[in-house]
């Protein structure tokens, strides 16, 4: 075999008696890693080989977006699987009517969905059993096993392992975006342990599963318990008209309606401006040239989910040197909050560890001065959507949002009874530790299934 090393370290060979040009001419697919990854499944199942009672793939409906309602069937979307979860936090529902005439892409609880194009290619999710009918688009693959030889928790937790996951995007094509024939995945194969093992493993994602059923069902409790205590702040004129005179607009400010919209706030409610609390620093900017895909954390506005750091396959990185530069000025320090004021406004995330990281330029870092707040409540109160209300109303730009900070620094906060400051810390702290237990449950699945994997492997 010939061998080229290129300037991103793939090999191409320029001949190889392990490439089978007839069945596919592509190098990605003849990959080392994916020719030693076929080696270590070879002793497992293929899919296809009565291990599934069905296979296919999602519909979006000829109305697209249009179609969705209020109520009806829950649909489905690729970017809603999420590290085996099915994020339901936004849900789009299509009618009855629609749903029947995409009865092939029909999801039944205790399912296997595949995420099948784009960035998201190969994401894997179950479907909760509550769930009794629901439909998905067109970039998400349906698995339903024979639980007699499969169960769908193993086979979930299999394909978001290396095992399957190389196996997915290797069967993977396309140029600029990326897509894989769900038919395809019938040509995986299953290193296939025993059905108690297997259900061994379900038990310990259903585990997971509660955890995070009591995350939100406490994050729900504490933004009940907050609202309640400031909605009479917060409580807005709905007359959604704009007037054509007014004095009290600005018109060399801003002749956007919405921040002229009337906030009525209690006079007898003591509020405490932002920059009271908080001493904030922005980001910076290196250009995507510099960016990697391994290396230092480069933390962009998509990379702030609920109330943490969440990276994903879009995330980027940059390399120790610039990091080094940038470090003094842009890293984030344990117990410090991130908070976007670019784009999607007022996403916030508190910094759990002193890792090596740097902020882009559509993210604040903000410590706390004012000893008076914890920061898991304040957390709270910046996600609050009645507070969010206030930063979006006070930013500026129609497609992507931006929040100047010197604005930022003189929105009034409501300051909260200590005792419901104390209600709302104890829920966040609680269902913060909650989330890192399902994860570690999560962690723990995928352990025992990669153990499994490896004793099956010793006894073929």
């Amino acid at each position: 075999m010939v061998e080229i090393q290129t300037k991103n370290q793939n090999i191409f060979w320029l001949w190889s008696d392990k490439v089978d040009w007839s069945k596919r001419g592509d190098v990605f697919y003849w990959l080392p890693e994916f020719l030693d990854r076929e080696k270590t499944v070879k002793g497992g199942i293929n899919l296809q080989d009565s291990l599934i009672k069905n296979i296919t793939y999602g519909h979006t409906p000829s109305g697209g977006k249009n179609t969705y309602t209020d109520k009806g069937i829950l649909f489905i979307r690729s970017g809603q699987l999420n590290d085996f979860f099915l994020d339901l936090t936004d849900k789009v529902y299509i009618s009855e009517n629609t749903h029947r005439k995409m009865q092939r892409s029909v999801i039944k609880g205790r399912d296997v969905l595949v995420a099948t194009v784009g960035a998201t290619i190969g994401a894997v999710a179950i479907t909760p059993e509550i769930i009794k009918e629901a439909n998905c688009n067109q970039a998400v693959g349906i698995l339903r096993t024979d639980e007699k030889r499969l169960n769908p928790y193993y086979l979930a937790i299999y394909l978001s392992s290396p095992y399957g996951k190389e196996q997915i995007l290797r069967q993977s094509s396309g140029g600029a975006r990326d897509n894989l024939d769900p038919f395809e995945l019938k040509r995986i194969r299953v290193i296939l342990p025993s059905i108690t093992s297997q259900q061994k493993v379900e038990q310990i994602v259903k585990d997971a599963f509660q955890l995070k059923k009591e995350v939100e069902k406490e994050r729900r409790e504490a933004d009940l318990i907050l609202e309640n205590s400031i909605k009479g702040f917060f409580a807005t004129n709905e007359q959604k008209a704009f007037w054509k005179w007014s004095t009290d607009i600005e018109i060399i400010k801003t002749l956007e309606p919405n921040f002229w919209k009337k906030t009525i706030s209690s006079k007898k409610h003591p509020t405490i401006e932002f920059g009271d609390i908080f001493n904030y620093q922005k980001g910076t900017e290196v250009g995507s040239a510099l960016y990697q895909d391994s290396g230092i954390s480069f933390l962009r506005v998509s990379d702030l989910g609920d109330l943490e750091i969440q990276l994903g396959n879009s995330s980027k990185c940059i390399n120790e040197t610039l990091f080094d530069e940038l470090k003094d000025e842009f890293q984030p320090h344990k117990g410090e909050l991130l908070f976007s004021k670019d784009a999607t406004i007022g996403l916030v995330a508190k910094v759990e560890t002193e890792e090596k990281q740097i902020i882009s330029s559509g993210i604040l870092r903000l410590q706390i001065k004012n000893k008076d707040f914890d920061p898991d409540f304040l957390m709270a109160l910046l996600t609050n959507k009645f507070v969010n209300q206030e930063f979006v109303k006070n930013s500026t730009g129609s497609v992507i949002k931006h929040l100047n900070t010197q604005k930022l620094s003189e929105i009034e906060l409501p300051l909260v009874d200590k005792q419901i400051q104390r209600e709302v810390t104890s829920r966040i702290k609680s269902s913060i530790s909650k989330r890192h237990l399902s994860k570690q449950k999560l962690q723990e699945a995928k352990e025992f299934t990669e153990s499994l994997i490896k004793k099956s492997k010793n006894q073929t």
